[in-house]
């Protein structure tokens, strides 16, 4: 069943809110409601739902720059490498995700990954072991989707996503060996989403935005994957 949900003049307000509901109290922003392009605020927003999946789970949130803690939340807007590390005062952020022994993760927005094919995509949403984003920082290198633990491609749209473009997710996840990768929009056309739903093992979601059932399961969907990590020996 369709989910799909039109963006409203109150949904950048809305997005941003979630996020700074993730986010430590006295944390500054780069981002507005008024002045931040709806794409970003929703890939913010999106972060912001791993943040919370995560403390579910668990984990530890911090926010950092590429060293140390950060002073202010100030996330890349494609496009990105994840070795680029901003201006001084601007420095590009993410969060690192901790729980128990295993190895600590990274969240990121707007970041280039390597392909199969070594073509290089954008993912809107990435999370990756701080491991291997260390290793790409140091050699100056863009991450392989090997090393990916979840790539999320996400369409804030006001217009009905159509059929190619889920025929183009489902060329980047061919190209792509992440451990997950989710299809995530708010509005689309029924055949976009019949092509997705009869795709095998293809996770999507359409109609994620803020209060709505379907944040609930990208949520979950995002929980359970970090929970398999938290548990696995």
């Amino acid at each position: 069943m369709m989910t799909s949900a039109i963006p409203t003049t109150t949904t950048p307000a809305e997005m941003l809110a979630k996020l700074r509901a993730q986010l430590p109290a006295a944390l500054p922003t780069t981002m507005s409601a008024t002045a931040t392009p709806g794409n970003d605020l929703y890939e913010a927003y999106l972060f912001g739902l791993i943040l919370e999946a995560a403390k579910i789970a668990g984990y530890t949130v911090e926010i950092r720059d590429s060293t140390k803690p950060a002073k202010q939340l100030h996330l890349r807007r494609s496009p990105g490498r994840i070795y680029s590390i901003g201006a001084p005062g601007r420095l590009y952020t993410h969060a690192l995700l901790k729980v128990g022994n295993r190895p600590p993760l990274e969240v990121h927005t707007g970041v280039k990954f390597v392909g199969r094919s070594k073509v290089l995509h954008e993912a809107d949403v990435l999370v990756i072991p701080q491991k291997d984003a260390d290793r790409s920082r140091a050699a100056a290198v863009d991450p392989h989707s090997k090393s990916a633990f979840l790539i999320i491609e996400a369409k804030y749209w006001t217009k009905a996503v159509k059929l190619g473009t889920g025929r183009e997710f489902l060329g980047l996840r061919r190209d792509s060996s992440a451990k997950a990768q989710v299809f995530v929009c708010t509005i689309a056309k029924a055949s976009a989403i019949a092509l997705l739903a009869g795709s095998p093992g293809v996770e999507y979601d359409d109609g994620v935005l803020p209060n709505r059932a379907v944040e609930e399961s990208l949520r979950y969907f995002v929980h359970r994957l970090l929970r398999d990590y938290r548990d696995r020996q």
